[in-house]
């Protein structure tokens, strides 16, 4: 058993990538055994009974939200003191802003400790000012061992960070949590509820209304299918943005596409585990984009494990969640015509779709929490 102490800036009830990792590595870490502490933000809330009645791991909270630059004078305290603490075997920086905390604590003094890439964090480093003023724009080259997400993030890292040696990063891939394998009660209800016609197919995007997403990749290859797979096509688009230019642009695009498309905004895990039942495709066709990438993939993964199919773009490490033509299609990024063609064979093939869709729950079913915490902690 390890005592395991873990610094993060993004936590429940706070939803995001970052959070969900946290939280579901320190669920299967404290089921393997470990002792587990989570320091984390209440993000202006009391948390204390919330947090008692849900984990049985152990959750501080200080005074805060999500990291800003106002937070960096308290963050670095937070880092010294808890680098001092030796009642803990692994000391864990989950976000960017604690593997710069704790770097610079490593300029003064020897504090060992661990930490996890994403990739957009390994992009990002280089025009840190905060982490240029503190010395550490090499945050990577001071934990002890780098985990990263996927083999994409490993090679982005060890790229773009010279410092890091490969026998310092491990790929400790994410996992998918039980709860999106348990039968989707309602699909039925779902459906009536967004007014989708029964006899129509569903393509289904759940992301960020953010242009790398692919949304507008998916509205204009709708277009160009034939009449008859439109006439009875809905695209439903789950997420929320705060671009209002590319909303409007999406708006556009939808009403001239020829099919039912839904807005669906935010929306609860059950309800959206019941319309990965109901929808036939999964369909998020990433853009490259300057800044960002995609480190992982998890949503691909979670529409699998309800037996639906993906149609991806060959960018980031999508290539390692959506296995082509094995779990899903893949296709070149932007590429409308080759979309169109995709979405044309899933739609009029069921039992080519259905296949793809049931190897996708297989392999779904290899990505666990446990087998993500057993890497990072040594079992």
């Amino acid at each position: 058993m390890k005592k395991i102490l873990m610094l993060t800036h993004e936590f429940p009830p706070f939803r995001g990538g970052i959070a969900t990792y946290a939280c579901e590595l320190a669920i299967a870490a404290q089921a393997l055994g470990h002792k587990v502490t989570v320091v984390a933000p209440d993000f202006g809330e009391d948390l204390t009974e919330r947090d008692r009645a849900t984990y049985q791991f152990t959750v501080r909270r200080y005074k805060a939200g999500v990291y800003s630059r106002r937070e960096l004078l308290p963050l670095l305290i937070r880092s010294w003191q808890w680098s001092r603490n030796n009642n803990y075997d692994v000391i864990h920086a989950i976000d960017v802003p604690y593997v710069m905390g704790l770097s610079f604590v490593n300029r003064f003094r020897r504090a060992p400790f661990v930490a996890t890439a994403y990739g957009t964090d390994i992009l990002s480093m280089p025009n840190s000012k905060q982490a240029k003023v503190l010395g550490v724009r090499n945050m990577f080259s001071f934990p002890s061992r780098v985990f990263t997400i996927s083999r994409f993030t490993r090679d982005l890292l060890v790229d773009r960070c010279r410092t890091v040696s490969d026998d310092r990063v491990l790929i400790t891939h994410l996992g998918v949590d039980a709860r999106w394998f348990e039968p989707a009660r309602k699909t039925d209800e779902a459906l009536v509820k967004l007014a989708i016609p029964k006899d129509h197919k569903v393509i289904l995007t759940v992301a960020r209304l953010d242009e790398r997403k692919g949304h507008r990749t998916v509205l204009r290859a709708i277009s160009q299918l034939e009449e008859r797979l439109r006439q009875k096509l809905t695209y439903l688009i789950v997420g929320k943005g705060d671009d209002s230019s590319y909303e409007q642009e999406l708006q556009t695009l939808a009403g001239e596409c020829g099919a039912k498309v839904i807005f669906a905004g935010g929306i609860t895990d059950d309800d959206l585990r019941a319309l990965y039942a109901a929808a036939d495709i999964y369909c998020m066709p990433g853009e490259p984009h300057p800044k960002k990438v995609e480190g992982f993939g998890i949503v691909y993964l979670e529409a699998a494990a309800q037996k639906l199919p993906s149609i991806a773009s060959a960018i980031g490490a999508v290539p390692e969640v959506v296995l082509h033509e094995k779990t899903g299609l893949m296709i070149e990024p932007g590429d409308v015509k080759s979309l169109a063609e995709a979405l044309t064979k899933l739609l009029t093939d069921e039992p080519y779709r259905r296949a793809l869709g049931e190897a996708a729950c297989e392999y779904a079913q290899t990505f666990t929490w446990k087998r993500c915490a057993e890497k990072t902690y040594g079992l």
